[in-house]
């Protein structure tokens, strides 16, 4: 069950379902601004977010921006397996289908719920404001549910009269996070192969960190940097840019059919099985005869590498920039792109190399202290 920890019996209140920031922070400025004699609580409530790295990356902002505004948030539960239940033969179904009116019923008829037990008097959403979603049939929806409950339903139009365009306004003065597919997996996916693309954001790398290993992690990680510098009260600036992402599904490394424990850093690329021979070592890194395959002992860059074990490195895995810069020392004059492994101790003989990656195009945010000095220092 949800932790309710209001309880708006002595004052009139509008429970508030919240879909997102870029949404909820336009709505909410709207509702303070047409109804001064409200009051509002919000309600996020939203298990058809996946993955989960996903979900908080969204919560965090929805707490930022309701902190901001002086509203108060209540979170509801990730009841992913549940909505997932119900979504079962809508897989396939378009946006703006019979899968996402389920979606709007599931999720308005909790707050209908929540706003019963913490006494408000009425509720509204969020999903109002998207202009993805129909608003007419968000009208509909709400009253039925809100009669069904005895309560009342706050139907409120944000869209009209340049609302859309004023609404990214204020999501880029805030520097909200701006997700980009509507949530659930369904439509992430179709999304993506009508894009040419796969869905980075369902799968984990194997060679980095867990707070980095899929996309929605990665953003959550960076946007830390967004919640540090506002927590310190410096200035920055907000920037998008486009990464080359590699994504290491699996690797595997064989000599004579028995598997050899094996760290595979980012940008290795081969494209298909490869039967090779280590031809030498030299200062504890092996050349192959294929695919300009090199191998690592992993002694001499313990200190390098900061850690302890071989086994922490396959554990833990490594941040990406120390992997990118590895390969830039081990060869400065072009993006190196042949498989780079490291081992815990050197090998020789013949072996056989499996790599399954994936390079995709995507778009990061950052944020940039402003009149920071020195940021880059070029030696």
């Amino acid at each position: 069950m949800s932790k309710i920890p209001y309880d708006f019996s002595q004052q009139s209140t509008t429970l508030v379902h919240i879909c997102c920031s870029v949404d909820s922070h336009h709505f909410l400025t709207q509702l303070k601004e047409k109804y001064p004699q409200k009051a509002f609580c919000g309600y996020f409530y939203n298990p058809n977010i996946h993955p989960y790295e996903e979900y908080l990356m969204r919560l965090k902002d929805v707490q930022r921006s309701c902190e901001m505004l002086g509203i108060p948030l209540i979170e509801g539960e990730y009841d992913l397996q549940e909505w997932l239940k119900g979504a079962r033969g809508l897989e396939d179904e378009p946006e703006k289908g019979e899968r996402c009116s389920y979606c709007f019923d599931y999720r308005l008829e909790k707050s209908a719920k929540i706003a019963q037990q913490t006494h408000c008097i009425e509720f509204t959403t969020t999903l109002l404001a998207s202009p993805m979603k129909s608003q007419n049939e968000l009208f509909s929806q709400g009253e039925a549910i809100a009669q069904k409950y005895q309560l009342g339903f706050l139907p409120i139009d944000v869209r009209s009269n340049g609302g859309t365009q004023i609404q990214n306004q204020l999501a880029k003065e805030a520097n909200l996070y701006r997700q980009n597919y509507c949530g659930c997996i369904f439509a992430l996916q179709k999304q993506r192969e009508a894009a040419n693309k796969i869905s980075l954001e369902l799968l984990s790398s194997l060679n980095t960190p867990k707070s980095s290993s899929n996309l929605p992690a990665l953003r959550l990680k960076i946007f830390q940097t967004r919640e540090e510098l506002e927590k310190s009260n410096k200035p920055y600036q907000s920037i998008k840019r486009k990464i080359l992402h590699y994504q290491l599904i699996q690797g595997l490394l064989t000599q004579e059919g028995k598997a050899i424990p094996s760290f595979i850093c980012n940008y290795s690329i081969l494209p298909k099985k490869t039967k090779a021979k280590i031809e030498f070592w030299d200062n504890g890194i092996g050349y192959a005869n294929k695919e300009g395959i090199m191998f690592l002992e992993f002694e001499p860059l313990r200190e390098y590498l900061v850690k302890d074990s071989f086994e922490q490195l396959l554990k833990e895995g490594l941040a990406t920039h120390k992997q990118s810069d590895l390969r830039h020392k081990l060869y400065p004059y072009g993006f190196f792109t042949s498989p780079i492994i490291i081992l815990q101790e050197a090998f020789i003989g013949n072996f056989t190399l499996e790599i399954q990656s994936h390079l995709q195009e995507e778009f990061l945010e950052d944020f940039i202290p402003s009149n920071a000095k020195n940021p880059l220092i070029f030696k």
